[in-house]
């Protein structure tokens, strides 16, 4: 992303923001007294916004509630947080102005669960990782490591390593981490909790600092032709870091933490400096309520101008500079303790609402003998912001196509298999569920002999009866599959990988909103997607009255995809019309499928991904009766 590009998607995501919280019954809300524990929310629920955390700090201002917050860490005997302080303690100023401090939160997180509290905590999908990420009682933390300024050196490179890994194994249960570098795209950050997948990362690092080839992508090659690599690569640093802050600010307005590991990307090049890239850095830092610390890998004795940049990063950001130490694991030991205990001040701002500019934030405390961090300030939207944002929120959205692209999250797996549930009517009538599933790709290390799924109603934590059990699909026959009737309403569907042995290999759980297929006009079972590789598995499809569907949502260039549309419509309708079209990823209608005829209240449709480009796309399913209309819209991936 452009250092322009970044600071505007800045810019929106802060007032997106700030435009919820104006609309929100916990905006609105008084604030927590002194000392007081921020409450826990339920996670939203599919298609809802998450609601901010009482008592959570904001990237900025919020026009039209008047108190701003700012989390602060109190540091004192033996480098500990300091646990007993009250709003009188703290002296704040605003751009030299004196502020009043109304609140004061002591915040202590320890990574450990509550006992009350059964979400799994395995990642299963980038969506389940957001949710994750928005919870005000989950530390955040991103490891940047910035190959590009590391040198790839046994005596850097190995203690990096080993302290890395250290870091990594202290984690605890609730714990996200995400670890990137230059080249990865803020969008591809991914949070997990995998001890292994992290480790392995760390074992196979290395850095480039100084190596050119071999080259890994277009943007490397253009770093050639310039011939001006070390100025191209270091802006390449700090706007990816740039982007991530932008990115971590749209998951939560609650503390995050950057990691961010270099010997410095220099600021002071013959061809001029970087002053403006790291500004704009430490702005979208800054914006998105980011801690940057940074740790310099080469230990005691190594320093030169280029780590000027890491002093800059961590002083105004509020982080911790890790230089010039040949012990930076009892460094990283301190960022942990920084992202586990802090307090929230809260004031009301002296100034003028709505200007657009930056406001230098001190805040002093009125005891002897402790170390007060925090960020250097915040940005406050402008009017002309505000405005835009909710012009942007007037705009009417597809519901259809946000709420394809949330459930198109949920089935990228991460853990072992990948769970589908879809729902039609019963020969009586009633709603029927259709369970079945497949192995991730790759497949898990230890295979799955099988796969339980217990169904809990909502509201309740007993199942409803003994599980349904799945076997694994044995080569050449079809793949299992499973129904049962359920009643229409909301229910947590509970799946459990079993080993051949019994051992679970994976858990994980699935809210599932059941339908009333028989209740008006006209209804559509859930769309089911089959994919054949060969002829032979064509064959297969067509000549099976009943395959099982495809749990997995990405389909390559060379599959033939094909997908069974069934329709209900009550006695005597007969004006039924029923449509089928392919959409892009931004829901802009790409091709039609003409459904002239219903077999028995059928249809079975061939999507051409062999035409389609690398990409996300939708289908989607209308039917109509009357005045009554209903639609499914499912979202795909298409890969080489």
């Amino acid at each position: 992303m452009g250092k322009r590009g970044a600071f505007a998607a800045c810019l929106s995501t802060v007032a997106i923001a700030i435009a919820l919280l104006v609309g929100t019954p916990e905006a609105r809300q008084a604030p927590p007294a002194a000392g007081q524990a921020p409450q826990q929310q339920p996670p939203p629920a599919q298609g809802q916004q998450q609601p901010p955390a009482q008592g959570q700090q904001q990237p900025t201002f919020r026009a039209g509630v008047k108190l701003v917050r700012v989390d602060v860490t109190v540091i004192g005997n033996g480098d500990k947080g300091v646990p007993d302080l009250t709003a009188a303690d703290f002296e704040v100023t605003e751009d030299g102005a004196p502020q009043k401090v109304e609140t004061a939160q002591f915040i202590r997180l320890t990574g450990q669960p509550k006992a009350t509290d059964e979400t799994s905590l395995t990642i299963r999908s980038r969506d389940h990782a957001e949710a994750e990420a928005a919870r005000d009682d989950v530390r955040l933390f991103v490891v940047f490591l910035d190959d590009y300024h590391i040198e790839r050196l046994p005596s850097i490179t190995i203690p990096l390593r080993r302290e890395l890994g250290r870091f990594i194994a202290r984690l605890q249960p609730t714990d996200l981490i995400s670890i990137v570098d230059p080249l990865t795209p803020s969008t591809n950050m991914e949070f997990t909790r995998d001890q292994g997948e992290l480790q392995e990362i760390i074992r196979k690092f290395e850095g480039r600092m100084g190596e050119i080839f071999p080259v890994k992508n277009a943007a490397e090659e253009a770093q050639l032709k310039s011939g001006d690599v070390s100025r191209l690569r270091a802006q390449v640093t700090l706007s990816a870091l740039e982007s991530d802050c932008v990115h971590l600010g749209g998951l939560r307005e609650g503390r995050k933490t950057v990691i961010f590991i270099s010997e410095g990307p220099p600021l002071v090049l013959p061809s001029g400096n970087l002053e403006l890239d790291i500004r704009q850095t430490i702005d979208a830092a800054n914006k998105a309520n980011v801690t940057i610390h940074t740790v310099d890998p080469r230990g005691l004795g190594a320093y030169s101008r280029a780590a000027d940049s890491l002093y800059r990063l961590a002083n105004d950001t509020g982080g911790r500079a890790i230089l010039n130490t040949n012990n930076f694991e009892l460094g990283l030991r301190e960022v942990v303790e920084d992202a586990s205990t802090y307090y929230l001040i809260g004031y009301t701002p002296t100034r003028a609402e709505d200007d657009g500019k930056f406001h230098k934030i001190s805040v002093k405390v009125k005891r002897s003998g402790v170390r007060v961090i925090h960020r250097s300030g915040y940005w406050a939207p402008s009017k002309k912001e505000l405005d835009a944002v909710a012009d942007a929120a007037a705009k009417p959205k597809d519901p259809g196509v946000s709420g394809a692209m949330k459930a198109l999250a949920r089935t990228e797996p991460r853990g072992t298999v990948q769970g589908w549930v879809g729902f039609s009517k019963a020969p009586d009538g009633r709603t029927q569920a259709i369970v079945t599933w497949e192995p991730a790709v790759p497949p898990p290390p230890t295979p799955v002999a099988r796969v339980e799924m217990e169904v809990v109603p909502a509201g309740s934590k007993t199942p409803t009866g003994p599980p349904i059990v799945l076997p694994a699909a044995v080569p050449g026959q079809p793949r299992p599959q499973a129904t049962l009737v359920l009643p229409p309403g909301d229910v947590l569907a509970r799946f459990t990988a079993l080993a051949a042995d019994g051992s679970a290999v994976d858990r994980w759980e699935q809210q599932v909103a059941v339908p009333n297929l028989a209740n008006g006009p006209v209804a559509l079972a859930t769309p089911r997607f089959y994919v054949a590789s060969s002829l032979p598995e064509v064959r297969s499809i067509q000549g099976d009255q009943n395959p099982a569907p495809r749990a997995l949502r990405t389909f390559r260039q060379t599959d033939r995809v094909f997908v069974d549309i069934e329709v209900y419509n009550a006695a005597g309708v007969t004006s039924l019309g029923v449509g089928a079209e392919l959409l892009s990823a931004d829901g802009k209608s790409l091709l039609s499928f003409p459904i002239t005829q219903l077999t028995g209240g059928k249809a079975r449709i061939e999507i051409p991904v062999r035409g389609l480009g690398k990409g996300t796309y939708m289908l989607r399913v209308r039917a109509r009766a009357g005045d009554a209309q209903v639609e499914d819209v499912t979202a795909f991936k298409v890969t080489p």
